[in-house]
């Protein structure tokens, strides 16, 4: 049986950790910057994970993928310490295999956008002192208003009356995205990162091709786009 008590008080401790910087500040974004951006897919505890490799100026390196275990069993609200563990794991091996250092990381789920202030993408900033990016298709939080129509549009997620969050819209006419901060970066920036890499769809590139090779190698299968680690020793 999970202690969920113990679980509470290390995310509020980590939490503490995160860093949010103002507007201007913290992360910026250049174009020979380095960004992984991380999908995972579960069959029962196995996890199957992929990093998406690209400069922020558009230039593709290449998709990794890797299987490994859950961090722990699924427990909502305490996702990250499910997520993370696997996600930081293969993160590791890529930089090792790879020589690449991120700068920046954009994981498909939430930042600060969290009940208690501290989903995945914070997990994995903290954990590996690198800046985040949590960017999911639904919310964990409620928010009052919707977006205008048109790409670039975008309205606060609160909490506690502080804003967490953005329900942003990527293109026009399409059911927006919810980003927010994960760790060292500020709000406007996860913004504008998020809508210069989601140039055609409304889910980003570089998510929806890591997004495609995690259910590819889920499912038993392989691509020719991929790199395929195969299972990561505990």
């Amino acid at each position: 049986m999970m202690n969920l008590e113990a679980l509470q008080e290390k995310q509020k401790r980590m939490a503490k950790l995160v860093v949010v910087p103002p507007s201007g500040k913290g992360y910026l974004p250049k174009d020979e910057d380095i960004i992984f951006s991380l999908d995972i897919q579960y069959v029962g505890e196995d996890a199957y994970v992929a990093v998406d490799i690209q400069s922020y100026a558009g230039r593709k390196w290449g998709v990794y993928a890797a299987q490994t275990k859950a961090g722990m069993e699924y427990i909502p609200r305490y996702f990250c310490f499910r997520e993370g563990p696997p996600l930081a794991k293969t993160i590791r091996k890529v930089i090792e295999l790879s020589t690449m250092q991120p700068s920046l990381l954009i994981v498909d789920g939430h930042g600060i956008a969290h009940p208690r202030k501290f989903g995945v993408a914070s997990w994995l900033g903290v954990e590996l002192a690198i800046p985040s990016i949590g960017v999911a298709k639904r919310t964990l939080l409620p928010y009052e208003t919707s977006p205008a129509l048109f790409r670039g549009s975008s309205s606060p997620i609160s909490l506690d009356d502080e804003r967490v969050g953005s329900v942003l819209r990527t293109q026009d006419y399409v059911k927006p995205v919810f980003v927010s901060t994960g760790h060292q970066i500020s709000l406007e920036n996860t913004e504008a990162i998020i809508l210069k890499l989601s140039s055609k769809y409304r889910v980003s590139e570089p998510i929806r091709r890591a997004d495609h090779i995690a259910r590819v190698y889920a499912k038993g299968e392989t691509d020719r786009r991929a790199i395929f680690l195969g299972t990561l020793e505990e």
